[in-house]
């Protein structure tokens, strides 16, 4: 087990070392200027040489990009993830502010997929073909095709035509208001948990269909077991590994799809806050956020890994 979790932390860190090099040049390539996203084109247009020079060093712009980039992981390493160009907020206090709410939503996505996929996936299997069965998969590559900043739209002006819903305008955090939280989290959540659970859906019927045929169900079910112990005790369990990875790499989908859907709903999430920083061409927010997004993802990927040996006693890691 440690010589597999120092493999996987030295893959790790190649991954984020790759991401962050991507993401660093990508926005030093891009066309456009900062100080004319800060300053707009007419300030910027009257402004002389030497006060561009002079703010540009202050930014640490001007240096050569190895040292800027070399700058941008020490000051990681030191916590230090630099301020916003235009509000003068630290990244740090944008991710401790925002970031909760972030998180809920992909907590709560996350269980909407399993709460909403498993049971269509396990009903599919035990009736192919059936009626439910071929509702589940339409209904399935539905949710699978629709994106998800497109449905998130649709719902925000059915709420807004029939219940009078108006975006949050201010965050209220989960300790501070709960229900005014939940609010602002729920749409979003269950936007990107349905598109999620019609995955597992899929995946989960796929899997059982194949371990339902086993010998080890069909001997249970011989024993005079109840179907559902056999579906709980015996199927399920032995299918649930491939829906646990593909949950995984969900995650990737939930973290991307929550910038477009949180901005869709309006919600004051990071997701919102990245796409805001992009627009605004603020540098240091967009580099910092997506990092955190790739530290996120490999971490979850290699707790899912882990968890293998969990619900398998057969798997062993060496």
């Amino acid at each position: 087990m440690r010589k597999y979790l120092a493999r996987r932390g030295i893959y790790a860190v190649v991954t984020l070392i790759g991401v962050s090099l991507t993401i660093f040049a990508i926005l030093r390539i891009l066309p456009g200027d900062p100080l004319v996203a800060i300053l707009g084109v007419e300030g910027h247009a009257q402004m002389k040489p030497a006060d561009r020079e002079r703010i540009m060093a202050d930014l640490g712009f001007s240096d050569p990009l190895p040292i800027q980039y070399g700058r941008w992981l020490r000051d990681i390493a030191a916590g230090h993830l630099g301020k916003s160009f235009f509000r003068g907020d630290t990244v740090s206090e944008l991710i401790a502010h925002r970031g909760p709410i972030s998180a809920e939503i992909g907590v709560l996505a996350l269980i909407v997929s399993w709460l909403v996929g498993l049971p269509v996936g396990i009903l599919s299997a035990f009736k192919p073909n059936s009626m439910p069965d071929g509702l589940a998969r339409t209904l399935s590559v539905v949710f699978i095709a629709i994106p998800g900043f497109w449905l998130g739209m649709l719902v925000v002006l059915a709420a807004l035509f029939w219940f009078g819903y108006k975006a949050p305008i201010v965050i209220a955090q989960l300790w501070q208001d709960p229900w005014q939280n939940f609010q602002i989290v729920i749409g979003p959540a269950v936007v990107l948990g349905l598109a999620q659970g019609a995955y597992i859906a899929r995946m989960s019927r796929s899997c059982l269909l194949e371990v339902i045929s086993e010998d080890f169900v069909r001997t249970a079910r011989a024993k005079g077991l109840k179907e559902g112990l056999v579906v709980m005790r015996h199927a399920l369990p032995n299918a649930l590994l491939p829906v646990i990875t593909i949950s995984g790499v969900l995650l990737g989908f939930v973290l991307g799809g929550s910038v477009a859907v949180e901005q869709a709903f309006g919600v004051p999430g990071l997701g919102r806050a990245l796409v805001t920083a992009v627009i605004e061409r603020d540098i240091i927010v967009v580099q910092n956020l997506v990092l955190l997004y790739a530290v996120i993802f490999v971490a979850v990927n290699v707790l899912v890994d882990l968890s293998y040996a969990w619900l398998d006693p057969r798997i062993r890691y060496s």
